[in-house]
């Protein structure tokens, strides 16, 4: 199908072909790259670029559980806290602490329950 332009607009659309080749002839030649060249339909060649910047917000609000952690850790009995480094720091099973500390298995799982409501408790203050 062919359509009629006028001259001027034909001959913008080959001065800026021309540019963009000249430009595309210019960047192998000095071996530029652009994240651009990536681009294709599925694809956009900018988002493999990663954000390099903090999320300061991310990073205070971790602090801050962090902080609430150590505090309700510090309030806990010495029970409680050989029971939650066994479990989670250590990475046993109840049968395994079990075996280790001569506590029953049963034991053990109702004071993890207990455990662990109470910190939940703690940090949905």
């Amino acid at each position: 199908m062919l359509m009629e332009v006028s001259k001027d607009a034909y001959k913008s659309f080959y001065k800026d072909k021309r540019r963009q080749k000249y430009l595309n002839e210019r960047s192998d030649d000095n071996g530029d790259f652009s994240y651009d060249m990536l681009t294709t339909d599925e694809f956009n060649g900018e988002d493999i670029l990663v954000d390099e910047v903090a999320d300061t917000a991310g990073e205070a609000e971790k602090n801050l559980l962090l902080d609430k952690l150590r505090l309700v850790i510090a309030g806990l009995s010495e029970d409680e806290r050989q029971l939650l480094d066994a479990l989670y720091y250590q990475g046993l099973t109840e049968r395994d602490w079990s075996a280790q500390s001569g506590i029953p298995q049963k034991t053990i799982n109702d004071r993890k329950k207990r455990l662990l409501i109470k910190l939940r408790k703690f940090f949905e203050k």
